[in-house]
């Protein structure tokens, strides 16, 4: 069942409800003044500061006098700069950052960037005719069209930290226009965790199921649960769903078919709605993942689903290309986003040809420090983690993070409902804890620190 949003929530913009800062009760502050500067009656473009670029309706109008705190090249030559008045004690922006925010992780951004990949008229063709080519063909194919393509300019790949810049330009222009040097925000993790990590696996045939089981045994020994979505194409063993269950596993969603059907047209995801609804309910499914990651961003809110993961931070690779550049989850309607923040182990051990998982490592070492959420996205089939050798790097990445404290590893869903218990508007939460921003004289210095440093500010402001 699809939770209700609370009073108050839609009323504010995604960006301030992914940033949460915190204004006591009792505590009397001017309203933040951050505006954006004259009309936006131009299109979306890019806007870029040195090796940052967001993509957003451009506001021309000049305001004379301030601190100029950043500057913006466009495509036309133009540069527009945003800027700081200490008599007003507000800043004035060229672009608005919520809808910047919201062209990240919607994908809004494609519409300034050529297309990659293959057409829709490509990809139909060849899930007709899927099912006749032996996989070895496929995979090389795969291969070089990845070649042929290379890696685009943006999102970067593996790791884009476009939405972390945008977050730390708004929390200081927030603070600037607030007088502040540093102030309290909702922190992004339960407690003293300082980043999280959730397991997920598309289990794409019946063999995978069973092979699941392997792979439980393997997490349960290390500490961990995941969860396993399933498919409608092939029937599920109920014993093995039932087993998973019972050990503390999730089970989710991962589609009626295999193919792009779902989001090909209106009326075949009309179509095959209720069949997902009917089919999430007898699983006890509360988290979804598009088959080959397809998807279009509005529709995933009208799914019968608590969670989605089918948006990437960044995948160049899927026959969908693309990414939303957050570390963070954020929401479609009232549906969490959970994006997949690793390279999917299909990626890297079978079209990139690694024989380790450091880049996994690497990359949630640096999610880290961005107190971000790692997501791994692997296949417990026998092409997948089912072969031997994967196995192996897999475990090795388990083991490597494993004694990671300072590391939250729920459960997909029991993440979905921390998300949505942070953006409530309650603060009482046994769990809710307190970070400090810190910013210091210009835009590049902004510091997300974890509860721990909260006591250090108090002990500064005094009783």
């Amino acid at each position: 069942m699809r939770p209700q949003i609370p009073a108050g929530r839609e009323e504010r913009n995604q960006l301030d409800r992914l940033l949460g800062l915190i204004v006591d009760p009792g505590e009397q502050a001017d309203p933040v003044k951050v505006q954006v500067v004259g009309g936006q009656d131009e299109p979306p473009t890019w806007l870029i500061d040195r090796d940052w670029r967001l993509f957003a309706r451009p506001a021309r109008e000049l305001i004379p006098g301030g601190r100029e705190i950043a500057s913006f090249d466009l495509d036309d030559g133009s540069t527009l700069s945003a800027s700081y008045d200490g008599a007003r004690k507000s800043v004035y922006l060229p672009f608005s950052p919520a809808e910047a925010y919201v062209n990240y992780v919607s994908e809004a951004w494609k519409a300034g960037t050529q297309r990659r990949g293959l057409s829709a008229r490509q990809l139909q063709a060849f899930y007709a005719v899927k099912r006749y080519i032996p996989r070895r063909l496929q995979i090389q194919g795969r291969k070089l069209l990845v070649r042929r393509l290379g890696l685009p300019e943006f999102p970067r790949w593996p790791l884009d930290l476009s939405v972390s810049r945008l977050l730390h330009f708004y929390a200081y222009c927030c603070l600037l226009a607030r007088g502040e040097q540093a102030a309290e925000f909702r922190w992004f993790w339960p407690g003293r965790h300082e980043a999280a990590l959730i397991l997920t696996h598309d289990v794409e045939t019946a063999e995978g199921l069973r092979l699941a089981v392997e792979l439980a045994d393997l997490e349960e020994s290390y500490g961990y649960r995941s969860s396993f979505n399933l498919g409608g194409w092939y029937d599920a063993d109920r014993g093995v769903v039932r087993e998973l269950t019972e050990r503390g596993f999730e089970i989710g969603l991962h589609g009626l078919r295999h193919d792009r059907t779902l989001f090909s047209s209106r009326a075949q995801f009309e179509a095959q709605r209720p069949r997902l609804a009917s089919l999430a309910s007898s699983l006890g499914a509360e988290g979804f993942r598009s088959p080959a990651t397809y998807r279009v961003f509005e529709w995933l809110a009208e799914l019968a689903i608590s969670y989605d993961g089918s948006i990437s931070h960044s995948d160049p690779f899927e026959p969908q290309p693309g990414g939303c550049c957050s570390l963070w989850p954020f929401f479609i309607g009232d549906v969490v986003e959970l994006p997949y923040t690793l390279p999917q182990d299909y990626t890297l051990f079978t079209l990139l040809g690694h024989r380790s998982p450091e880049l996994w490592l690497e990359q949630a070492d640096r999610i880290v420090e961005e107190h971000g959420l790692i997501h791994a996205l692997s296949h417990p089939d026998r092409a997948y983690l089912g072969n031997p050798e994967n196995r192996a790097r897999y475990r090795e990445f388990l083991v490597a993070l494993s004694e990671r404290a300072e590391i939250w590893k729920p459960l997909p869903r029991e993440l979905a409902t921390w998300w949505r218990l942070r953006d409530g508007v309650e603060l009482d939460e046994p769990r809710m804890s307190r970070g400090v921003i810190r910013i210091g004289e210009t835009a590049d210095e902004v510091d997300f620190q974890p509860p721990r440093a909260l006591e250090k500010l108090r002990d500064k402001r005094g009783p």
